[in-house]
């Protein structure tokens, strides 16, 4: 007896033994599992110049200092973007005006010239970060030798490194620099894979105690699209008629429209359709059809442009705790003073369809069907008014007659 017993709490302990090795397995599958499918939104590569993405007349900001004699060269000239995702990683190409390899430039003593973006997660409140960027990440280069951060950035005015690739003097895994361009590459799981976020590219070029930025406002990934709802929701117009159709027009990020164009600019005219945009915000549009209009389903394209405020436009909160200074080394964070100068706008720009169902005129017997349903109830009234009006004249004209013929009778 006792040695079944023995035999028997063995055999619980191996099953227990076993059933948590295979709750093990599973947890270790599910996060594998996890880190294999978590991903952000992939999309395919796209390019944008500056003159789309310029932040304002004048490229240049100068964020230290004001002297910028030796600053603004060709290096941090950026003339144009492209940048896609397949989900895990973030790949961008910023295209330069320096055409020729020349990298004494970035050995230059003093000097620094760096590559980078700001991003700002969507599903963050705007009043978080250096006004509202929640990471930053570039590369940079001092005395020839490159370097990559990525730092996540609070609205204490508090910075944390998230990772760093310090004194690399060759190109790097990743992010590569080449005549007339820079190529970096940002692995999304470090800022946890955001489903939505804004991106502004930047230059920066330094020298003593002067730096200058080449900022792009802010571009929304992943690329939005524009959906447009119009009231009636299915527009239907005969021929020989002419309508005012309002519309919402938006996006995940904004229904702020600032231009709607179509192919020939503000107005579409074909076969006799012709549309024109009576409003921007919001949309306005009046339809035409003359009596020559194909009868038919018409899909008209437009582009929409929409403004999106990715980042608050206050000074980051500060506190007479926490205020802009490192509490370990009592150093003034520079790039929190610099965010008070990060773009605070973008734009969205897509394409859209407005589609319209062109159908005959009313013929005699649907015209008068028409009148009638409109009109019908009203007419009821009025005829029942006048039926009645008519009754009591009869009835007092009867009453009438009968009295006049009973005096008669009477005399």
């Amino acid at each position: 007896m006792q040695s079944q017993k023995y035999i028997s709490l063995a055999l619980t302990s191996i099953d227990i033994i076993f059933i948590l090795l295979i709750l093990l397995i599973l947890l270790i599958s599910c996060s594998l599992f996890h880190k294999a499918f978590a991903a952000s939104p992939a999309f395919d590569q796209i390019f944008i110049t500056d003159e789309e993405t310029s932040n304002q007349r004048n490229d240049w900001v100068q964020t230290y200092g004001n002297d910028s004699t030796h600053l603004r060269s060709d290096h941090t000239n950026l003339l144009a973007v492209d940048y896609l995702s397949d989900g895990k990683t973030l790949d961008t190409t910023f295209w330069l005006a320096s055409n020729l390899e020349n990298a004494s430039t970035y050995s230059q003593p003093l000097k620094r010239i760096r590559y980078g973006m700001l991003i700002a997660i969507v599903s963050l409140p705007p009043t978080s970060g250096y006004n509202g960027a929640n990471y930053n990440f570039y590369i940079e280069a001092v005395d020839g030798k490159w370097s990559e951060y990525l730092y996540q950035l609070s609205s204490t005015g508090s910075s944390a490194l998230i990772e760093s690739k310090i004194n690399y003097t060759e190109p790097f895994a990743g992010s590569t620099i080449g005549p007339g361009y820079a190529k970096l590459r940002l692995n999304l799981s470090s800022i946890n894979y955001p489903t939505a976020y804004g991106l502004s590219f930047y230059t920066a070029e330094s020298y003593k105690s002067n730096e200058v930025r080449d900022f792009t406002s802010w571009i929304a990934i992943p690329p939005a699209t524009v959906d447009i709802l119009t009231h009636p929701e299915k527009i239907v117009i005969r021929q020989g008629e002419k309508h005012v159709i309002p519309a919402e027009i938006d996006t995940p990020f904004s229904n702020n429209v600032t231009s709607i164009t179509f192919d020939n600019g503000t107005d579409f005219s074909s076969d006799g359709l012709n549309v024109s945009i009576q409003r921007i915000h919001p949309p306005l549009f009046e339809v035409e059809v003359s009596p020559q209009t194909p009868v038919g389903a018409y899909t008209i394209p437009f582009v929409a442009s929409m403004l999106i405020a990715t980042t608050y436009s206050t000074s980051p909160t500060t506190t007479a705790a926490t205020a802009t200074v490192d509490t370990v080394t009592g150093v003034i964070d520079p790039e929190f003073q610099v965010s008070k100068k990060y773009p605070t706008i973008g734009y969205i720009t897509s394409q859209a369809n407005l589609t319209i169902d062109v159908i005959p005129p009313l013929t005699v017997n649907e015209t008068f069907m028409a009148i009638w349903d409109t009109y019908a109830t009203h007419i009821a009234i009025v005829v029942s008014g006048m039926v009645g009006v008519l009754m009591t004249f009869f009835v007092e004209h009867l009453r009438s007659r009968r009295e006049h013929r009973n005096r008669n009778l009477n005399n």
